[in-house]
This record gives structure tokens, C-alpha cells and sequence, in this order.
């Protein structure tokens, strides 16, 4: 019967697996002690041995490498866990320094809102110059400027949307906002 090259490697490498498998997964699973993570490190340590095969100058006993393939994979795992678990606190850490609470961000919302409807009770020219104002920081002789008018009647637009601001947000003011 004629063998090709392909078939003669999985006789191979069928006979080097049963004659390692069981040594190596009561090894695995000693160090471990996981079941589903054993039958992961031996399927990865069987692909990289089929991987490597060609690479392989003596076949005659390969349970050390086999062993060093395990050993490395259980390693690799264990740092990528290591590493997933620090990321995993790193990232709640930020969220919770960085990110408000819901409380928070309600309150958030609520004023802005409460600014914006404010803003829209203003007259038109009052709510353009506190907007430029604070959305683009112009300084009154811009927004005079800007505006074609004089930088007394931008103060005094100014003054009085402020008055306005202040007033009608004094309950936000006295409370705070995160």
C-alpha cells in the first residue's frame, strides 16, 4: 500500500499523542487543578505540536517538549488572566474617578435644561451676546464689534442676562452640581 507523506505524520503524530495524553493530563491537571483549563493547554500543546512538526529533528521523545509546551501555554494563560483581571480594575477605578453617578448626571441634565430654557426667555439680542459671550469667549469689545453696537449696551445685555442667569438658577447655585 502506498503512504503519502501527510498520512505517514498523523500515524505519527496519532502514536505520539496516545502515548503522551494521559501522562500529560494528569501533569497538567496536578498543576492546575481545572479540568476545562487542562483540555484547553493539551488541544493548544497538540496544535503547536502539529504546527511545529516539520521543525522537529528528533521524534523519538518528545514528552519534554511536550511538558515545556504546557508549561509555557498554562504560563501565557495565567498572564493573560493576570492581565485581563488588572484591566478589568483599571478600567472600574477610571470609571468610577471619572464617570458621575447616575444622581449626577440627572442633575446635569436638569440644569442644563433649566439654563437652556432660561437662554430662551431672553430676547433675542440678549441671548445672542451672553451666547457668544460664553460659547465662544469673546471679550465685549468683540462681541461690540461683532454686534455693531457700542461695548456699553454689550455690558449692559450682559449685566442683565447675568442678573437673570443668577436669579432663576439660585436653586441650583445654593445645591451644587457634581
Amino acid at each position: 500500500m502506498f503512504m503519502t507523506a501527510k498520512t505517514l505524520q498523523t500515524e505519527q503524530f496519532n502514536a505520539i499523542y496516545y502515548a503522551t495524553h494521559k501522562k500529560l493530563h494528569s501533569i497538567i491537571l496536578n498543576i492546575c487543578r481545572d479540568n476545562d483549563l487542562t483540555a484547553d493547554i493539551l488541544q493548544k500543546v497538540y496544535l503547536k505540536l502539529w504546527e511545529e512538526w516539520d521543525n522537529i529533528k528528533d521524534k523519538a521523545n518528545l514528552f519534554p517538549l511536550l511538558f515545556t509546551y504546557s508549561k509555557n501555554i498554562y504560563i501565557d494563560d495565567l498572564r493573560k488572566v493576570g492581565c485581563g483581571r488588572a484591566a478589568v480594575a483599571n478600567i472600574t477605578r477610571t470609571i468610577d474617578t471619572y464617570s458621575p453617578s447616575a444622581e449626577s448626571q440627572y442633575k446635569r441634565k436638569e440644569y442644563l435644561e433649566a439654563i437652556n430654557f432660561v437662554l430662551s426667555r431672553l430676547t433675542t439680542r440678549r441671548r445672542q451676546v451672553i451666547q457668544l459671550y460664553l460659547e465662544e469667549g469673546l471679550s465685549r469689545k468683540k462681541l461690540a464689534e461683532k454686534l455693531c453696537v457700542s461695548p456699553n449696551t454689550v455690558d449692559n445685555h450682559l449685566q442683565k442676562s447675568l442678573s437673570i442667569l443668577r436669579s432663576e438658577l439660585q436653586v441650583y447655585l445654593k445645591t451644587g452640581i457634581d
